[in-house]
């Protein structure tokens, strides 16, 4: 138990460790203007689409759907139960204020799997479970986009159907349908050589950037602003622990297969993500509550995963 602990902590610290280093290179200037912009296209368009499509053609098989496919169901479910909670907890927490309501339904139902979880599992697991990790979550991103952005942005104007579709049609989802492709039809194993390594290689700065990329963003605000807020502990607190432990205790129930509930405590349990910041901020709203939920959440993760995945 005890070395189990120490294992995952240890990642985290590391991941902690380069949050800090982009916030002192944002708080000293070390960096030019629109640093973020740049870092955070490259991450999102770049580095995780390659480290996506080379994990689907790679692990992306029909043995592997017949045993993980099943997982696909689960994610479903506690995808659905997250956004049935977060509205209900967020009406309870936030009162009258209509956009702190926003802001907590969208942190409540969606954790920041591609910044913290992605990188703890290829650290763990490799490739291989990063596969399930992503197969579990498959359908996250279509809600985040078609639903959980829209929380965030005051008095959403009517879109067309076709911006709806454009946003649900991100890189990361682009890049998963071509990596099952390649897997699925066997087609990747007629690439180049170079094809497979180059985009391993891109990959690999995934994790490395992505923390950074979120420790930059936490360095545009002085640390005693984000962490005076009370009620942003309490929504770290369902964040971290309650809502995990909800999850986890129901599949120790059904008695699911244990890297299952791994999983689950791999995406359920990761703190705030860097939308609660960059939406708000494109619409001129207060930004400091998602910063200090960010923030809060983030310093505490370095413990409450440890804890929760030691316990399984």
């Amino acid at each position: 138990m005890e070395i189990t602990f120490w294992a995952m902590f240890n990642q985290m610290l590391g991941l902690f460790a380069l949050l800090l280093i982009g916030y002192s290179m944002n708080r000293l200037g070390l960096l030019p203007d629109h640093t973020e912009e740049v870092v955070s296209k490259l991450v999102t368009q770049l580095f995780l689409p390659a480290l996506t499509i080379y994990t689907f053609m790679d692990q992306c098989t029909v043995e592997n759907l017949r045993t993980y496919g099943s997982w696909v169901l689960y994610g479903i479910i506690f995808l659905g139960a997250s956004m049935l909670l977060a509205v209900l907890l967020a009406k309870l927490m936030a009162g009258k204020n209509h956009y702190l309501e926003g802001i907590y339904r969208y942190v409540l139902a969606f954790p920041n799997t591609g910044g913290v979880g992605t990188p703890v599992v290829l650290a763990l697991f490799g490739t291989a479970g990063l596969f399930q990790y992503q197969l579990f979550q498959l359908l996250n991103g279509i809600a985040t986009y078609g639903w959980g952005i829209v929380q965030m942005i005051p008095n959403p104007p009517a879109r067309k159907w076709t911006d709806h579709l454009k946003n649900i049609c991100n890189p990361a989802f682009v890049s998963t349908v071509i990596g099952a492709i390649l897997g699925l039809t066997g087609a990747a194993r007629f690439l180049p050589p170079v094809v497979p390594t180059t985009l391993k290689s891109i990959g690999g700065a995934y994790s490395v950037m992505a923390m950074l990329l979120v420790g930059f963003v936490l360095g545009d605000y002085k640390v005693k602003e984000m962490v005076s807020g009370r009620p942003f502990y309490m929504v770290s607190f369902l964040r971290l622990l309650a809502i995990p432990c909800l999850y986890l205790t129901v599949l120790h129930l059904l008695h699911a297969p244990q890297m299952l509930c791994v999983m689950t405590c791999l995406v359920y349990a990761c703190p705030c993500g860097m939308n609660t910041v960059v939406y708000p901020a494109a619409y001129g709203q207060d930004t400091r509550p998602g910063a200090s939920m960010i923030l809060i959440s983030s310093a505490l993760s370095m413990v409450t995963i440890p804890c929760i995945y030691m316990l399984l």
